[in-house]
């Protein structure tokens, strides 16, 4: 039996600071096609986004309010709000601040979401 290897499978990371999260380049590759993202928390603790098409949002069958803009670059992505992190920060019980809190990140290509991986650990 063969088992292939998917390059793409190696793990990404976040890093979490007071006004934004950023993503590495292996963690951003899914949001290539990213219109927007929808962040949110697992039961267990850990961050989850998803990345949205503009056809998707155009449907009209999400809540605007919930929706965020992703920046991205050549090198990494960069979701910015400093309401968001506050809520992030308040809810995970982590210090933010100007220097970054990293975290390994794992794509669910099933659900089509990116998860930080914060039960895990700072990396």
């Amino acid at each position: 039996m063969i088992t292939w290897i998917n390059v793409k499978a190696k793990s990404g990371v976040a890093s979490l600071y007071n006004n934004s999260i950023t993503l590495n380049t292996t963690a951003m590759y899914p949001f290539e096609i990213a219109h927007k993202v929808q962040v949110g928390l697992t039961d267990d603790g850990n961050i989850v986004i998803q990345p949205l098409t503009k056809a998707f949002i155009e449907s009209g069958n999400l809540d605007e309010s919930c929706l965020l803009k992703i920046e991205r670059h050549k090198s990494f992505a960069r979701i910015s709000s400093v309401a968001l992190m506050k809520q992030l920060g308040a809810a995970l019980n982590l210090k933010l601040s100007n220097s970054p809190l990293r975290f390994e990140t794992s794509w669910d290509s099933k659900e089509n979401i990116l998860t930080i991986l914060i039960k895990d650990g700072v990396k």
